[in-house]
This record gives structure tokens, sequence and C-alpha cells, in this order.
């Protein structure tokens, strides 16, 4: 009997961290986690300041970009066929430490420009422990095709997604959220 508990425990185990291991970020190398940032950098992180949508990819804003960057946490990846799937964290405004997450895919054309991008969520700023929880199990849903609508704040509040809502959706061809009028 105790070898019996023995085993399924250590099978349970093993399916909980290659489960948990499924969307690990190491699975890039240094260089490969680098490159993406800088790819998604200027999508994700906040402009320079009086700096608009297109001149946000001028080469003069490297430096600014590469600081961001260094800032973000790549929590979660994951690529399907040619699609990449992220999940990253940035520092939030707070009197305590909080950070807001990120959650998207994009596809990149054979020169490595971005072909299609999607910012699918973002979530409340939260304690980084409370973050992780929610964040990766929003993640699992975005990569497994599952609705994100149980957790938009009409039905939870603030406890997981900001954004989208019922005022601002993610714009795929300006690559950018948006508010929309409301009537």
């Amino acid at each position: 009997m105790k070898k019996v508990c023995l085993i399924i425990t250590a099978a349970f185990v093993f399916v909980q961290c290659s489960r948990s291991n499924k969307y690990d970020p190491d699975s890039l190398t240094a260089v490969e986690k680098d490159q993406f940032m800088m790819t998604i950098i200027r999508y994700v992180a906040r402009a320079p300041e009086n700096v608009g949508p297109t001149e946000k990819f001028k080469t003069e804003h490297d430096e600014y970009y590469q600081e961001r960057a260094s800032l973000c946490f790549l929590e979660q990846f994951y690529q399907s066929g040619n699609t990449q799937y992220f999940l990253l964290t940035q520092a939030a405004p707070s009197l305590t430490e909080k950070r807001h997450a990120t959650g998207g895919k994009l596809v990149l054309n054979d020169d490595g420009s971005v072909a299609e991008y999607e910012e699918v969520f973002r979530t409340w700023k939260m304690v980084p422990d409370t973050l992780k929880k929610r964040s990766y199990f929003l993640f699992d849903r975005m990569v497994n095709g599952e609705s994100l609508e149980p957790f938009y704040t009409v039905v939870t509040g603030d406890k997981y997604i900001e954004f989208p809502d019922e005022r601002t959706y993610y714009d795929k061809s300006a690559r950018e959220w948006k508010t929309k009028e409301l009537k």
C-alpha cells in the first residue's frame, strides 16, 4: 500500500512539474529572450514622452526601450506552430510593490519582423504572488483558446482582467489599446 501511495504521489508531482514547466521561458536562450523582448517591448511599454505611435520604432529610441525591457519580466512563453504566446509583467505605480501582466500572441515573418501582434489581456495591478497565480492561470486559458470573459472586470471586479472591458479593446490593426465611445 505504501508503495502504491508513493507511486501515485510521484506521478502527481511529475505531472504538476511538467505542467508548470510547459510555459517556462527558460526554454529560450538568453539571447532569444532578449530578442523576443526587444521585438514586443515597443508595443507593451509606454512610449517615451511626446513620441507618437509611428515614431516609437525609430532607432533613436532604442536605449529607452532597452531600459524598459530590463524592467519587465517574461514570465511565460509558449509556441504553437508560428504563433508565440507570451506573458510579460511590468512594475505598476503603487505605494507598495505591485505589477501588472500583459498576455498576448504574435506571429513573425521570415525576416523576424512582426506579421501579427495582439495583446489579449492586461491584468489589474497586484502584489507579485497574487499576480503570478492569477496571470499564469489566465495565460493557460489563453493558450488553450478558452474564454477569458468570466474574468473581465464586469464579472469579477478588479481581481483579474483590467482590459479588455466594456470600453477598452485591443485594435489588432493599429496594435494598441483603444477606447470606444459609450452611447
